[in-house]
C-alpha cells in the first residue's frame, strides 16, 4: 500500500512515515536564561518540531527562586550551529524567603543568539518580560542573559 501510495503521490520521491527523534533534553548555566527567565542553573525537555524551531518546558533555580516555564523557540538558522534566536515563553516562579514566599508569573519574549566559544554553545540576549503579582499591576522590564547550553 506504501509503495502504491509512493508510485502515485510523490513524482519519484520516497516519503519517509517513520517518526523523528523529536525529544531532547537540555540544561543551561549561566546568568539567567532566555527559557526559564530567573535562573542560573535550567533543566529542559525539549520538543523539536523541525530543525529551526522547538517547544520546551523548564526547571530552573536562581538562589531562592524557583522557576516553572514553557515556551517555544525559533532559530533562524539551524539550531545545532552558532544562530540568531527568539523564544516566547511564560513562566511562574516561587520566591522563598525566611518571613514568607512570593508567586510571580509572566510573559517574556527573548531575541538573542547562540554562539560557539572553544567547541561550546553560548546563548546571549536580552528578555523583554511582563510580570506580577496576585494582587499587583504588572510591570514591564529587560533583563540580559548569558550562559552555556548542553543538549543530550
Amino acid at each position: 500500500v506504501i509503495q502504491r501510495h509512493n508510485n502515485i503521490y510523490s513524482k519519484d520521491k520516497i516519503i519517509d512515515f517513520s517518526l523523528p527523534d523529536r525529544w531532547d533534553w537540555s540544561y543551561s548555566i549561566g546568568f539567567l536564561s532566555e527559557k526559564s527567565t530567573i535562573s542560573a542553573i535550567e533543566y529542559s525537555v525539549l520538543y523539536n518540531v523541525n530543525k529551526h524551531s522547538e517547544f520546551y518546558g523548564s526547571i530552573g533555580s536562581f538562589f531562592v527562586i524557583n522557576d516553572i516555564s514553557s515556551g517555544y523557540k525559533y532559530y533562524f538558522k539551524n539550531k545545532s550551529t552558532p544562530s540568531i534566536f527568539i523564544s516566547l515563553g511564560s513562566h511562574i516562579s516561587i520566591a522563598a524567603s525566611s518571613q514568607e514566599g512570593m508567586t510571580i508569573y509572566g510573559i517574556s519574549i527573548s531575541p538573542g543568539k547562540k554562539m560557539e566559544y572553544n567547541g561550546k554553545l553560548y546563548n546571549l540576549g536580552i528578555s523583554f518580560m511582563l510580570m506580577g503579582e496576585s494582587n499587583v499591576t504588572p510591570s514591564f522590564g529587560a533583563i540580559p542573559f548569558i550562559g552555556f547550553e548542553r543538549r543530550f
